[in-house]
């Protein structure tokens, strides 16, 4: 398969961000396990190479706490309204997310987070919430199929989402991260074997 967009320009490892994106993960980092009180297990996501992060959605706090918790740079894919307010954009470009409308029916940002993977990167996505689930579940078979990616799957305990997102930024709720073993599928699975591989492994970490 041939790429449709070129590379793209953006670091992977810790070492490679840029001072800005460096710093920016420290304060996540001092947010998630100062101020929360999180505690992350080890990820396990492979050090190089392209690879699906996958977890259950609960809060406004999830992606922080994936932030926090790893060293390469994770492109998720963001509901458009989030996308477009203009004091969070610049944030969300730094680490190259994806803006996808929430009824699931985005091609442009499927193809784009396509690419993030072609290019070696890492993707996150909440297969359980966030913006259309089926839409979503769909699209992660299609990418893993399309990719030979592999999927790391994790969950979050202990934390869920209040009145408003300042609100639960603002509520210490000390939430657990445990990560599972990375699932790697032949390009001729199913897209049901994926999922139900995919959604069982985030369950089995409760």
């Amino acid at each position: 398969m041939s790429a449709t967009r070129p590379a793209l320009d953006s670091p992977d490892q810790q070492q490679e961000w840029s001072l800005l994106q460096r710093s920016l993960h420290g304060l996540v980092a001092a947010y998630a396990s100062i101020y929360q009180g999180a505690r992350w297990e080890p990820s396990t996501l492979p050090e190089r190479g392209p690879a699906i992060l996958a977890c259950n959605h609960v809060s406004v706090l999830d992606p922080l706490l994936l932030v926090a918790s790893n060293h390469r740079l994770i492109s998720f894919l963001v509901a458009r309204e989030y996308y477009d307010k203009k004091w969070i954009r610049p944030l969300l470009d730094l680490s190259q997310c994806i803006p996808v409308r929430r009824d699931g029916r985005d091609i442009q940002g499927l193809r784009r987070a396509r690419q993030v993977l072609m290019d070696g990167h890492v993707l996150g996505i909440f297969p359980e919430g966030g913006v259309n689930r089926h839409g979503v579940q769909a699209g992660i078979a299609w990418l893993v199929k399309e990719s030979g990616a592999a999927v790391v799957p994790a969950r979050i305990i202990g934390a869920r989402q209040g009145k408003s997102d300042l609100r639960t930024w603002l509520q210490r709720q000390h939430p657990l991260l445990r990560y599972g073993v990375p699932l790697h599928f032949h390009r001729d699975a199913k897209a049901g074997e994926i999922l139900g591989a995919i959604m069982s492994a985030i369950a089995t970490l409760a």
